[in-house]
């Protein structure tokens, strides 16, 4: 596995696109298998812009052209640009 920094000049994500906070949002959950030492996990479903509070794992972030797989003990979140960022527990 390899880590890299990207840094851009832009400027963050307008407001008005960040979408709404995490506390609005219905949260749907699904059984999902990660391996044989946790086997299946009930996980919750969310969408990108609940990142914008640090979730811990395990979580699925769906996307209309995109599915992001947080595995259980590790945190995501949006960067100010919109990147998902996360972190391995």
């Amino acid at each position: 596995m390899w880590l890299d920094k990207i840094v851009s000049t832009e400027s963050r994500v307008p407001e008005y696109l960040q979408g709404a906070p995490s506390s609005k949002l219905k949260e749907n959950t699904r059984s999902a298998y990660f391996g044989t030492t946790l086997g299946w996990i009930d996980t919750a479903i969310v969408d990108r812009s609940s990142l914008s509070d640090k979730r811990t794992g395990p979580l699925i972030v769906e996307e209309y052209d995109a599915t992001v797989v947080v595995p259980p003990n590790a945190t995501a979140t949006l960067d100010d640009y919109g990147n998902i960022r996360i972190e391995l527990g």
